[in-house]
């Protein structure tokens, strides 16, 4: 837990380095300053209506899109997690005297509200998700993020998921951090989750794995003669009783790791089919010509 590093497009200010560097090579032909090695970056900015001593700002401070935090340079992070064309980033917990709740910050390419500020818009330097600060998040603080293509979560130390941006092709972009209430409410007790091209999914405590999106691919896992895709989230009966220790999700490809330290655990995930050497062995062939 410590320093960020950022490096590679720069086009909608993903680095963090506060520009795109966008300039002409030609007429009418535009690039942007890529970063080819790892920089740290250490600016961390959110809105003057955000700053909790905003009364103490001057007028050009007020005008301004986002101001830096007062202890920029200190802020670690703990966990990270990339989308499409943006980030998502979680402080790491701080020590006393100097303890608060673990903040969220999310830059780069705002489309569909991914960055969760409310509004389409890029941000070149990791701002504030003001959203997810306040008291209801001192003892639930956001510990997990995880960033789809065009959307983002965060996950809570009580196994809340909140959810902001957009991953399917149909309905409105969801601008801000909203709680998924369908497991809240529901006593779900969220251990893990992760976001695809259109895809989201969460591993229960109790192991129950749900998914929704679009999965036109199969991997929202609902098998061959079920839909492929859901507005809500919607249990994978495959992996049912399975405890999902971590889930990645990938362009068009779900991957799972499921536990196996007890018998519970071994009955659960044999009900599976498996896929053994053997089984490829067509493949193979057919692919050696």
């Amino acid at each position: 837990m410590g320093h960020m590093y950022t490096a590679g497009l720069g086009e909608f200010g993903q680095l963090g380095n506060g520009e795109t560097g966008e300039h002409f090579i030609a007429a009418n032909k535009l690039a942007f300053a890529n970063a080819s090695k790892f920089e740290r970056q250490s600016s961390f900015v959110q809105s003057p209506a955000d700053a909790s001593s905003s009364f103490l700002l001057d007028e050009s401070s007020k005008k301004k899109t986002t101001i830096p935090l007062h202890n920029s340079s200190s802020i670690r992070i703990g966990s990270i997690s990339c989308g499409k064309n943006h980030t998502i980033a979680i402080e790491a917990p701080c020590s006393a005297p100097h303890h608060h709740p673990c903040r969220v910050f999310s830059w780069g390419c705002g489309a569909y509200g991914c960055l969760g500020h409310n509004i389409q818009q890029d941000e070149y330097h990791p701002r504030l998700v003001s959203t997810l600060t306040g008291p209801i998040f001192q003892s639930n603080y956001p510990i997990h993020p995880a960033a789809g293509a065009q959307s983002s979560m965060a996950l809570t130390k009580n196994g809340h998921v909140y959810y902001w941006g957009k991953h399917r092709t149909v309905g409105e972009a969801t601008m801000r951090p909203s709680l998924i209430d369908a497991l809240a409410n529901n006593g779900h007790v969220v251990e893990c989750v992760a976001g695809g091209f259109q895809s989201v999914f969460c591993g229960t405590k109790n192991g129950v794995t749900v998914s929704w999106g679009n999965g036109s691919s199969g991997e929202l896992g609902y098998g061959g003669a079920d839909k492929k895709s859901s507005s809500k989230p919607k249990f994978v009966d495959k992996l049912d009783e399975c405890l999902v220790m971590e889930v990645a999700c990938g362009y068009g490809h779900t991957l799972f790791i499921i536990r196996d330290e007890d018998e519970v655990d071994k009955t659960a995930w044999k009900k599976m089919k498996t896929i053994e050497i053997d089984d490829l062995a067509g493949f193979v062939d057919k692919m050696n010509g």
